[in-house]
């Protein structure tokens, strides 16, 4: 076995994902209602006899969601016509509308999202892509180029059980392999060349590129959810104590003032209580009960909160809650102005990442491409009724707009309005051919009526003449 020599390359990228991993797995948790009940779990437990119970309103998962609903990419759009082929058979071949969707997710929830391109190990002329959880990937930036990642690595069990950390360089790629699994290594120095890939354990890239794609929502890599957390803790507070004082008020607390002994009364539905009348000194006996505690008092705090975080993460309340009716078309494109635009944001930053990737494979396949020629087609972030998205066409064509113009502006691709164009022509030709048919066989129709009534000219099928009106 070779010698235990790690570079330090090896120990930033071991140490880096170790320290994020928690990070994630907490922001992770958030994202799919896995929040813990905050300062209230010991009392629950009383109230609730032990049962393993937690009271939760997810609202992390509406934050992200409906944000990365308006991050939809379809494909991408190039001139090239070898190139559009090529990239459109890589985008099937990859199910790259589920591992997309996956990235955008991942990268607004933890803040950063990977995918890693390389040869099928099939095929080598033909690339692989593969999305890539943040807490396995780190990438490492250039110091005089901050744009440019210097390496990255990913560390991962492999099938064998194993710990294996990847480290990919622009000309190289080298791999390290550990005795035991991640859960039982504790540091880089755990990991060795792995000898089963070559004798010094590492391999060329011939590409001249680092095959990692970094997807960021922001430099600082904050997640969407960062803000959201502590406002979401209250609101599990508050419906964790509104349910407490609900279990306390579905029983109603009765008390009782009484010189006679009251251990015996037992609190019951089909229960009558016997109590004996006071000696008529100091107090008499008296029952009452206490008045339940009002839970409107935390819906309306719960009602706050959630206007609070929309406001910070930029959600339309009516996301949280229905606001008394729909809103209308225009009432709706104002209230969801700030998720367009943070949606619109988030779209810039991953289309730049999307273009260098897609060139990438592009290379991988043998076509050089210019990332610059490459538009990732997402679909638009707004929501527009279908009548006035019409509407507004219309306008802009009447204004003297032409028309391929008003519907790029619309967000119609060149193919689309290329296909339309098509489909009208090939509708206008179909009409012009039914009306033909139509006029031949009305025609044909005349023609067979006369052969079979025959008229002299100038009378009716009757015989008789036909006489203009005077």
């Amino acid at each position: 076995m070779a010698d235990k020599a790690p570079a330090s390359d090896l120990k930033t990228i071991y140490d880096a994902i170790c320290n994020k991993a928690p990070k994630y797995a907490k922001l992770e948790g958030y994202y799919l209602g896995n929040q813990p009940t905050v300062y209230l779990t010991a009392r629950l437990r009383e109230i609730f006899r032990n049962v393993d119970i937690q009271f939760t309103e997810n609202w992390c998962a509406i934050i992200i969601d409906a944000c990365a609903e308006r991050i939809s990419l379809t494909g991408f759009d190039i001139k090239d016509k070898k190139a559009n082929d090529l990239l459109a058979a890589a985008w099937e071949r990859n199910h790259l509308t589920t591992e997309s969707e996956d990235i955008h997710v991942t990268s607004l929830v933890d803040g950063e999202g990977y995918v890693i391109v390389w040869p099928d190990e099939d095929n080598n002329s033909l690339a692989e892509v593969y999305y890539n959880s943040p807490s396995m990937v780190h990438a490492v930036y250039s110091n005089d180029r901050p744009r440019k990642i210097a390496y990255a690595g990913k560390m991962f069990n492999g099938d064998d059980k194993r710990a294996r950390i990847t480290l990919y360089y622009p000309d190289r790629l080298e791999y390290y392999v550990a005795e035991k699994n991640l859960t039982n290594v504790s540091s880089a120095s755990a990991f060795v060349p792995d000898v089963s890939v070559s004798a010094d354990g590492k391999a060329t890239n011939p590409y001249g590129k680092v095959p990692v794609f970094h997807f960021k929502v922001s430099r600082t890599l904050q997640s969407d959810l960062a803000n959201a957390i502590p406002l979401q803790n209250g609101v599990n507070k508050l419906l964790a104590d509104m349910m407490v004082a609900a279990e306390y008020g579905a029983f109603s607390q009765r008390w009782i003032i009484s010189n006679a002994d009251t251990k015996d009364l037992k609190n019951a539905p089909d229960m009558i209580w016997n109590i004996p009348a006071g000696d008529g000194v100091g107090q008499q006996a008296s029952v009452g009960q206490f008045q339940p505690t009002d839970l409107k008092n935390y819906l309306d705090a719960v009602d706050r909160i959630s206007t609070a975080i929309g406001v910070i993460t930029r959600t339309p309340k009516h996301y949280f809650f229905t606001q008394g009716g729909d809103p209308s078309g225009e009432a709706l494109i104002a209230l969801e102005a700030p998720l367009n635009k943070k949606a619109s944001d988030r779209i810039a930053r991953f289309s730049t990442v999307w273009k260098e990737l897609a060139a990438f494979i592009c290379q991988i396949e043998g076509v050089t491409v210019d990332p610059t020629d490459i538009e990732p087609a997402f679909d638009d972030p707004e929501t527009v009724q279908p009548m006035t998205m019409a509407t507004i066409t219309k306008t802009r064509v009447d204004s003297t707009v032409p028309l391929k113009t008003a519907l790029r502006w619309e967000g119609k691709t060149d193919a689309e309005i290329e296909q339309m164009q098509t489909d009208q022509a090939e509708a206008k030709a179909a009409s012009q051919a039914s009306m033909a048919n139509a006029l031949l066989e009305a025609e044909r129709r005349a023609r067979a009526a006369e052969t079979a009534n025959p008229t002299t000219p100038g009378t009716n099928p009757q015989g008789e003449q036909n006489v203009l009106p005077q």
